[in-house]
């Protein structure tokens, strides 16, 4: 485009310069009617030429705006997919929070339970252990009056008053 400005400034370029030199006469309407056949004759030869490049201008234009339509549209679909990926997510965090509320409640009341039992062991076995050493403690307090009455040789006590004894210490 720019090398046709050139080529047509220096095709005119003598006619510019020559303009100057005349009589002083003015012969307006000859230069009009030439500047109208030469207007006419670039539109005639220039004009399918102009046409097409607006018209291909025309048309990049209307396809460049068409992607850039196409682009809006992609990018209005996959913004309204991440929105659905966004609220399915929300969903699933909240499926998630709330089981492992549950979960949770589960745990605890198993410790809790677990707790509980150990607990009652410990007590069972402590109870268990008082029993023995009670038990313990008895058989060493009777083995401690059986020696005292054995190993005594002045006393002198007969069986059934022996065992009424042990058994009076005993209870």
């Amino acid at each position: 485009m720019r090398t046709n400005v050139y080529w047509l400034a220096l095709l005119f370029a003598p006619g510019i310069l020559f303009a100057a030199e005349g009589s002083g006469e003015y012969d307006i309407i000859e230069r009009t009617i030439n500047f109208i056949i030469f207007f006419a004759l670039v539109y005639y030869f220039a004009a399918n030429a102009i046409k097409d490049i607006f018209k291909a201008r025309r048309d990049s234009i209307a396809n460049s705006l068409a992607k850039i339509q196409e682009k809006l549209q992609d990018s209005k679909k996959a913004k309204q997919k991440a929105l659905n990926q966004l609220e399915e997510a929300k969903k699933t965090a909240k499926d998630i929070v709330e089981s492992a509320h549950k979960e949770s409640a589960i745990i605890v009341q198993k410790i809790e339970e677990n707790t509980k039992n150990e607990l009652e062991n410990l007590v069972r076995q402590y109870n268990d252990h008082i029993a023995f050493e009670q038990r313990k403690a008895e058989k060493l307090i009777v083995d401690e009056i059986l020696s005292e009455f054995l190993n005594k040789d002045s006393i002198a006590l007969s069986k059934d008053v022996l065992m009424q004894s042990l058994l009076k210490k005993a209870a």
